[in-house]
């Protein structure tokens, strides 16, 4: 039989104690204990170490683990949202901003209104300066006609997370009365 370190033996103690440990591994333990004083004392106290959790400090680390992925999914969904506005794929948002809507709810709850309200200004702050650039504004418009025209998508996709939001919320109240 191979002979254990005392490290391997303080490890494998509890596992021994609690009867799940291996045959071999039960062995071990019982052969090194005939040989190590010290590791003897260890295996013959009653003491079981438990180690006590802080239940809210877990819950809390949790929920903050949770709030910080859920509003880095947020970000990210709006900005490939916005980001695909002009291509092909722009009908994607009809899935995509309800999905950011119904994430917000999950996360935000009573505040859920400002995952639109970001939405809009993130739209529109988008749109206002791609129009700009590209030069899609000549001279004669208004400044209220250059200010009017981003402002319909800002509009379509704040109003696609509201509906995710309405999902997100009605979803809640259907799983709330399932538990009850």
């Amino acid at each position: 039989m191979n002979k254990i370190s005392c490290d391997i033996c303080m490890d494998l103690i509890p596992l021994v104690k609690d009867e799940v440990a291996s045959k071999d591994s039960c062995e071990a333990v019982k052969n090194h204990i005939k040989e190590c004083e010290s590791c003897k004392i260890v295996f013959s106290s009653n003491n079981n170490v438990k180690v006590s959790m802080n239940d809210k400090r877990v819950i809390s680390k949790i929920k903050k683990q949770l709030l910080t992925m859920g509003t880095i999914l947020i970000i990210i969904g709006s900005m490939i949202g916005i980001g695909i506005s002009e291509s092909e794929a722009m009908f994607y948002n009809v899935l995509i901003m309800p999905i950011i809507g119904s994430l917000g709810y999950c996360i935000l709850k009573k505040k859920s209104y400002l995952i639109s309200v970001m939405m809009f200004l993130m739209v529109y702050i988008y749109h206002l300066i791609k129009y700009v650039l590209e030069g899609a504004f000549d001279q004669s418009q208004t400044i209220a006609s250059i200010l009017v025209a981003p402002s319909m998508w800002a509009f379509i996709y704040s109003g696609l997370c509201l509906l995710g939001t309405l999902i997100g919320f009605l979803l809640y109240i259907a799983f709330k009365k399932e538990r009850e």
